[in-house]
């Protein structure tokens, strides 16, 4: 891996560091930025850099960095976020992998979409299942209060990410 691929890694990881220390707690599960940066990371970085992005901003958060939502430490990793937690870098590689194929404005709000809400809500779900013993519908219930906010983070992720992947300079930047 190139010196320059290691950089995108790691202001990627620091992208999702700064805005996923922020949280707004509503219940089990807090309301962060944490989805947008994800999406719009894996959708300019790609699949293995996004996914790798992802990986670093978790570690960083597991040695006790108050990065995933204001908190570190092993706790996000056994509490109620964990099945959010994990389904993050799978999202993002998704996420990558997809927007390499085909990266049209439509193409990166659906990848966002599909992967970034739909597989993280499914994962997190199941992970609400496993810590709280409640079934799965009440599980995915919780979800409810997050779509809106979520769903304009997926389209403000993908046109940040069209608009880089449009810009020239930006193109050439990453390319290098």
């Amino acid at each position: 891996m190139k010196i320059h691929d290691m950089t995108q890694i790691a202001i990627g990881a620091a992208l999702l560091a700064s805005i996923g220390s922020i949280a707004i707690p509503i219940g089990p599960v807090p309301i962060t930025l944490q989805m947008l940066g994800i999406m719009t990371v894996a959708s300019v970085l790609g699949a293995k850099k996004g996914g790798l992005a992802v990986i670093v901003y978790l570690l960083l958060g597991l040695i006790g960095l108050p990065v995933l939502s204001g908190s570190g430490g092993l706790a996000p990793f056994v509490g109620p976020t964990v099945g959010y937690l994990l389904a993050f870098p799978i999202a993002a590689f998704l996420i990558g992998w997809s927007s390499e194929r085909h990266h049209s404005f439509p193409a990166l709000i659906g990848y966002n979409v599909l992967f970034g809400l739909g597989l993280v809500y499914l994962l997190g779900s199941l992970g609400l299942q496993a810590v709280f013993g409640m079934t799965f519908i009440d599980a995915l219930k919780v979800n409810i209060p997050f779509i809106i906010g979520d769903l304009i983070k997926a389209v403000l992720a993908a046109a940040i990410a069209y608009k880089v992947s449009t810009n020239p300079q930006m193109r050439k930047t990453l390319a290098s």
